[in-house]
């Protein structure tokens, strides 16, 4: 079974699919049944399925303590561009985020959490999605 990583914004994303050798993260519009459990947990307008360079969002996960391991260089690049992503788009409006297995779209969140995506670095403190995991990450705000 997969984790499935879901992005929850009011902007309308370009869709992709996996490539081999060539995706780092691609998003997709969740199906109808997905979509269906999902909408209650968002507050955004459009939901997409984020997807990483193993094919499913399993690409995601990644451990801070690993990041000096040359045996975990190549599992960087997805989780890098993840937060690159929300990154960008903090910069305009907030971002949810939130992860389950694979067929469990319709069962409750276990954990809601605000993090400010200036504070994450993949050497540091990842997030590193959590199943059933729901994540607010605050729309920069600049003094």
């Amino acid at each position: 079974m997969c984790l499935a990583v879901y992005i929850g914004t009011n902007k309308e994303l370009e869709l992709g699919t996996f490539v081999a050798n060539e995706t780092d993260i691609y998003f997709e519009q969740p199906s109808e049944e997905e979509a269906t459990a999902l909408r209650p947990k968002f507050t955004k307008t459009n939901i997409y399925y984020v997807g990483s360079d193993t094919s499913c969002s399993c690409g995601l996960l990644f451990d801070s303590n690993d990041f000096d391991d040359p045996e975990e260089d190549m599992n960087k690049k997805s989780p890098q561009k993840l937060i690159d992503f929300i990154t960008e788009m903090t910069l305009t409006e907030n971002i949810e985020l939130y992860s389950c297995w694979e067929g469990d779209w319709d069962l409750p969140i276990e954990s809601n959490i605000e993090l400010d995506i200036r504070n994450i670095k993949l050497d540091k403190n990842y997030f590193g999605p959590q199943q059933k995991e729901f994540i607010l990450f605050k729309q920069q705000v600049t003094v």
